[in-house]
């Protein structure tokens, strides 16, 4: 049977951490879980592995280390590489330190993979908040459930809950996340495009479920206009980059004018309306973080930690 590891990259959250690590302790499929720690000062989550191999009984081989450099697409770099030193693993599952599987999590996107062939599968993150929060919030974070049936899709744009071919990394040099988006976020979906256009297969494994936890500070309009910003600064930097076909100025264009039409609508007509003004809030968000980009600013999210 090919092996597989389940790569965690975490960053001061250790409570998260534990919880994941539990999750995975009662998976039967047999993992290598590895760990990468981006605090090289507090080292929390090393903390955390080591008290899981000191108490004993973890059903599954378990290992950590330090990554120093800052930023998310380090720490994804480095697990890569570890993983691709273990001869007999084949495939390469990513989890979020804010996440918990659900089960059947992992067969999921291992049958999804063997079914469609797919070098790269991924699954639905169900997000669940801190504090109540009003249900067009809710909805908004939520908007990947069920959006795909299993089976093949375009893209998959996120490694939040995915489930890599190692070949795809291996065909390639490092550093497969460009570290241009270590503080940005973004660099998941800029390696998958990159991969979709060297004609890599995505499938989605709808039954391959995991549950975010949203922490208070997460739980705001606020933070969800942000987020808006910042993921229309990024993709706007990737296709900048990549250049995927069916992208060029007279094109974005339009798509951002239109975009800022119905912003100005749901601001204007429906300012009355909390949901049509959070969406026209969020959408003008989008349109400037693209135009932003266009300007060479990058937004760096990942500077503040969300969670504990």
């Amino acid at each position: 049977m090919a092996e597989t590891v389940v790569a965690i990259p975490t960053f001061r959250r250790p409570v998260g951490l534990l919880q994941l690590l539990t999750a995975l302790g009662q998976v039967e499929q047999p993992l290598t879980i590895i760990v990468a720690d981006n605090d090289a000062k507090g080292q929390d989550g090393m903390a955390v592995v080591r008290r899981l191999i000191a108490e004993g009984g973890f059903r599954h081989t378990l290992t950590s280390f330090v990554i120093a450099d800052r930023g998310i697409s380090h720490v994804r770099n480095a697990l890569v590489a570890k993983a691709l030193a273990m001869p007999r693993v084949q495939y390469l599952a990513m989890i979020d330190d804010d996440e918990v599987p659900e089960p059947g999590w992992i067969e999921g996107l291992l049958d999804a993979r063997a079914r469609f062939q797919a070098d790269v599968v991924g699954g639905p993150v169900i997000r669940r908040f801190e504090r109540e929060v009003p249900k067009f919030l809710a909805i908004a974070n939520n908007n990947n459930l069920d959006r795909h049936p299993t089976g093949l899709v375009d893209l998959v744009d996120a490694t939040s809950n995915v489930l890599f071919d190692l070949e795809v990394f291996r065909s390639n040099p490092a550093p497969w996340f460009d570290n241009a988006f270590a503080l940005t976020g973004g660099e998941d979906k800029d390696l998958m495009m990159g991969l979709k256009l060297r004609g890599r297969k995505f499938a989605w494994a709808n039954d391959a479920r995991v549950q975010e936890v949203m922490p208070a500070s997460r739980c705001t309009r606020g933070w969800a206009i942000t987020r808006a910003f910042r993921t229309g600064n990024s993709d706007m930097l990737i296709n900048i980059k990549h250049r995927p076909p069916g992208f060029n100025v007279v094109s974005e264009t339009l798509k951002i004018l239109g975009a800022a039409a119905v912003a100005a609508v749901n601001l204007s007509v429906f300012l009355w309306h909390p949901a049509r003004r959070f969406e026209g809030q969020r959408l003008g968000a989008r349109v400037a973080g693209k135009l932003a980009a266009v300007a060479g600013y990058r937004y760096r999210e990942y500077e503040v930690v969300h969670g504990h």
